[in-house]
Order: structure tokens, then sequence, then C-alpha cells
């Protein structure tokens, strides 16, 4: 049985160190909730094996894992280079040329941006590799960029481009992204993140695709661009959800004003309940070694601390050397920080019986010393109030919805749980609750629970009962 010893959900990039039974079951154990499917990388076959092999081994620990499918978006790449590697040493001038063009010359650099040229401007900083190398653009010659090296070292293939001073006329959701977002739905993926979102017009559009399709998928946005900053308000009234994208934003602005961002967007996701992700080079370290730096512990306890619903595993569990350890130092960074945080408790965003009763968990969690709260919820709604009131006791959410089942297991606090049936009468609901939850260990017989549900129990969004329940 998974414990409950921590409530903030962890996230685990399936790549090749991870892709195996064996690993996958380890890292579920430890901890792991989300796994993302980054489709950047690999290909159709590659991921329907993933999403089979993490469905059957949660299926044989009868545990939810959700499926977070990130789409590539309009990311600008370095292409394939001959021995996938070249060396840029700092004052060399390169050529960046577009896939067509490019012929294996030395000192020339494949990019898969085919407008690259006409939207340059003579001057402009463009880095690679997450800023690790930068040029200057220097002159434009037909589809030609010609750049001088300022920061240099070593570039691989398939590393990210960006273009921090200039704006380029890209679509928000690709022709590539729209057949993966078909090959996701068609395999069951539970949540759907769009990259380098720029205003909530780029949401819509993903939502009226998603309709289209028939599906309706919450959509996550990355916020990872200075124009999503300036448009945050915007797009969290469109987003079911929200990942503070810290590479891509931390070298399209400038790296300091990364935490200040991080922290108020946090705080902007909490006060609107809005489940918010935390990612990239959380424990980067650990590719390489068994232990994170004493930083990078910091660094997830701070995020923690601000209020993230998840933190997020990239590097570390796709093609790093320690995956199960990676999210083992989550899981117990996140078990030793919770007990000493004093969240704040939001005022209700509506004034209806669901928003009054969840604001009543915490009182009276803090004088009876809950073991859990229960909520029984068709549309995982009831349990996301809950879940942003931050009570001390853990969430048990009890759904006969397959979907909500495994989209409930991002948000804070909640464990769900499979009902075989939908509960019908006030008493049933009680006494499911009691006995699956003696059945999982969750309780022993004197534990107080509290159990937040709606009568009739058929209708979404109608809890109108708490009920305070000594397990016998």
């Amino acid at each position: 049985m998974i414990s409950l010893n921590h409530r903030t959900k962890i996230v685990a990039t399936i790549g090749p160190a991870s892709n195996s039974p064996e690993i996958i079951k380890q890292m579920i154990e430890a901890g792991m909730s989300v796994a993302r499917l980054n489709f950047s990388h690999g290909t159709y076959e590659d991921h329907a094996k993933t999403v089979h092999l993490l469905r059957s081994v949660a299926e044989d620990l009868d545990t939810p894992i959700t499926l977070l499918q990130d789409l590539q978006g309009p990311k600008i790449r370095v292409g394939y280079l001959p021995n996938n590697a070249i060396a840029l040493e700092k004052g060399a001038t390169i050529d960046l040329v577009p896939l067509f063009a490019f012929n294996s010359q030395p000192d020339t650099v494949p990019i898969d941006y085919p407008y690259l040229a006409e939207e340059a401007e003579i001057g402009a900083k463009i880095l690679l590799d997450d800023g690790l190398l930068e040029l200057t653009i220097v002159s434009i010659e037909g589809s030609i960029v010609k750049c001088q090296v300022v920061e240099g070292g070593q570039l691989k293939s398939r590393k990210g481009v960006n273009l921090p001073n200039l704006t380029l006329k890209l679509p928000s959701l690709t022709e590539k992204d729209e057949q993966d977002l078909e090959f996701g739905i068609s395999q069951g993926i539970d949540i759907v993140a769009l990259s380098f979102v720029r205003r909530a017009e780029d949401l819509k559009t993903l939502k009226q695709l998603l309709t289209a399709k028939g599906s309706d998928l919450p959509v996550i946005a990355k916020i990872e661009k200075p124009q999503a900053i300036a448009n945050l308000k915007e797009i969290l009234d469109q987003c079911d959800g929200l990942m503070v994208a810290r590479g891509d934003l931390g070298v399209e602005m400038r790296p300091e004003r990364v935490p200040m961002l991080q922290k108020e967007i946090i705080r902007q996701c909490n006060l609107r309940n809005i489940p918010v992700i935390t990612a990239t080079q959380m424990l980067e370290s650990m590719i390489n070694n068994p232990y994170p730096t004493r930083a990078e512990a910091s660094d997830v306890a701070n995020a923690i601390i601000d209020g993230t619903d998840a933190v997020m595993l990239s590097g570390e569990s796709a093609v790093g050397n320690y995956p199960i350890k990676a999210v083992q130092m989550l899981a117990r960074i996140a078990t030793d920080v919770e007990p000493e945080i004093n969240f704040v408790n939001n005022p209700p965003a509506g004034n209806d019986e669901t928003h009054a009763l969840s604001e009543a968990l915490n009182a009276i969690d803090s004088i009876l010393n809950l073991r859990c709260i229960v909520t029984f919820t068709s549309s995982g709604y009831t349990a996301l109030l809950a879940s942003g009131e931050r009570p001390q006791s853990p969430v048990v959410a009890f759904t006969p919805n397959l979907e909500v089942y495994h989209r409930l297991n991002l948000i804070w606090g909640v464990k769900p749980i499979l009902l075989d049936r939908e509960v019908i009468t006030f008493e049933e609901l009680v006494t499911q609750a009691e006995t699956l939850l003696l059945q999982r260990n969750l309780v022993v017989t004197g534990d107080h629970i509290l159990i937040m549900g709606g009568i009739p129990t058929q209708i979404a969004g109608g809890t109108n009962f708490l009920k305070i329940h000594t397990i016998k």
C-alpha cells in the first residue's frame, strides 16, 4: 500500500533510464504520482509501450498513476550534428542554417526553424542548450545567419535554441503537437501540457481542438516565456493547471528573476485553487550523483513551502544514473518539510455550499486531529477544494470515475481510491468509507475521519454535508 507520508506530489519524466517495469515499480513505491511523457523525444511506438507499462505496473500496485503528455510546442532546436556534437570556441564564427540547407560543412549548425534568417536582427543574442552557450548575430546572408561565439562549449544535437530579443511568429500549437495530441488521446493520457504558452488564446486554441476531438482533458500551461508573465492573469483564467518551467524561463529572462516569479506564480495558483508544478533542475546533480547538493535540497524545500502542488524531475529520472534515488529524495524532503509549514488559508472562491463546507475542514481537523478527510466525488471538484484548504490531514478521494481517479493523483494531499460502483445512500457512503480505509490499512479502530460528500450522489458539484465519523 502506498503511504500517505507526504502531500506534495512528485512528477517524474520517463526516459531511457527509467523505462523498465522494475524501475517504474520502485519509483511509484518511492512516491512518484505523475509520469511525464516528453513528446519532444521518442516515437509513437516508444510512447505506447511506456503508457502500457505504466498502467500495468500501477494496476499491479493498486494505485493510480497520472499520465502527463508534455507537448513539444514551438520549441526551436539544433538539428542532428555530425558525430552528435560540435565544439564552439569563444570568438569563432559559425553559420546557423535551416535543416534543408545543412550539408555537414565545418562550423555550420542546423536549426529546425526555417524562418530564422527572415526574423533575425544583427546584434541579437542567441542562446543554446538552456543558455549555457551564447551567440551574437553578426550578419545575415540569404538563409544563413552568421554568428560570433560569445560563450563557447560543446554543443550536442537536439539542444534547445532561445532567441530572447526576437519576437518570432511561431504558432502556439504546431502540426506535430496536433498529431501528438491525437495519439495521446488514443492512448488514454490524463492531462496535457502546452509548452511556450504566451497568451490566453494559446490555451483557447488547444481547448477548442480538444472539444472538436470529443475530449475534456485538463490543460496545463507551461510558463517559460516573458509574454506569459505579462499575461499571467488571463492565462490563469483559461488553464486547469500550471507549470513553472524554470529552465526556459531562466534563459528567456534573467535567472535572478526566477525565484520571485516562482513564488508569485505559485501564490496566484493557490489563490485560484489551480494545481501548480515546479519544474526543471530541482535535483540536477543527481543525474550523475547519488545525492543532491544542499542548495538543491533547499530549492525543493522552498518550492514546497511556497505551496506548490508538485515538484518535477526531468533529466534526473529520464536519463540520470539514479532515477529511484531522485524520487526518494524528493519524498524525503517533502516528508520533512511539510509538517513545519503553516499554510495560508485563502478565502473561498465561491459563495456556495461546497466552498462553505470546505472552509470548515481546517477548524474540525485542528480540534479532532483527524486521521484523514474523505471526499466522495464524481468530477474531482470536491477533492480539489479540500486540497486547496491545505489541511494537516491527508485527503482520501473516493470516485467511481476512472478518469477522475487518475487525474486526482496530481493534486496536493489527495490519495484517490477507485470505487467499483456508484454509492447511492448516505449510509452506504459511511459504510464504504470505513470498509475501504480499513482494508487498505489507512485507519485503525478509534480513528476520527471527516466525510465530505453530497446526497443525492449522482449530482456533480452537489456537495452538501460533512460527517465526523469514528472508525469502529
